[in-house]
């Protein structure tokens, strides 16, 4: 093997391994290792998921803050406080993110519908109000979905009236293609998942 392909084979071996253990790190970005390794609401509608993640933030006010802009999230709702820019690009019903509490979407209830993009419908399978809101999808929301994914958000609250909001992804598919790809948009998702995070701490601590 000549030295260049020597150099060509490490190199190709240090990015993988980078993406490797930057995928790990980005699955936990923000919390704990006891909050990651705790069992969450939502749970136990994927009991073995390939794909898992948990992220967090603390929130400087109660979980009865945070929850009115948890359960106005979705397309055509109260946005997803990320990256709008992004969302208008996979939904017909772009949808700039709330600045305030909307009263109208204030009454999500179990098997609602919320819409994150035209071909991906997530279904509301636990509400517990100031608690704990749990979203699923799989081929019933969407036709030839190729994979099954819940996306659990969970309020904790602090002594001194703080709030840890979690947000857990688990996902389960079959198809080896998916895998592949979830390698790519892991990144994607973890990058709107933190927009999403710090956008809703400043929208709530500015209440």
């Amino acid at each position: 093997m000549t030295l260049r392909r020597v150099w060509g084979v490490g190199a190709g071996l240090a990015v993988v391994g980078g993406i490797a253990i930057g995928a790990r790190l980005h699955r936990g970005w923000g919390a704990t290792a006891d909050e990651r390794a705790a069992p969450l609401p939502g749970d136990d509608l994927i009991a073995n998921p390939v794909f898992e993640s948990t992220r967090a933030i603390t929130i400087q006010a109660a979980p009865d803050s945070v929850w009115p802009w948890l359960v106005q999230m979705g397309m055509g709702r109260g946005g997803w406080y990320s990256y709008d820019s992004w969302a208008a690009l996979i939904s017909s019903v772009p949808t700039a993110s709330a600045s305030r509490i909307i009263p109208k979407f204030q009454n999500l209830r179990l098997g609602d519908a919320v819409e994150l993009g035209d071909r991906m419908v997530f279904q509301v399978k636990d509400l517990r109000p100031n608690r704990a809101l749990v979203l699923h999808a799989d081929e019933h929301q969407v036709p030839l979905q190729p994979w099954i994914k819940t996306w659990a958000f969970v309020l904790e609250p602090l002594e001194g009236g703080a709030t840890r909001l979690l947000v857990r992804e688990r996902s389960s598919w079959t198809r080896r293609w998916v895998g592949a790809a979830t390698a790519v948009t892991g990144w994607i998702w973890f990058w709107a998942t933190r927009r999403q995070l710090k956008n809703l701490k400043a929208l709530v601590e500015a209440t």
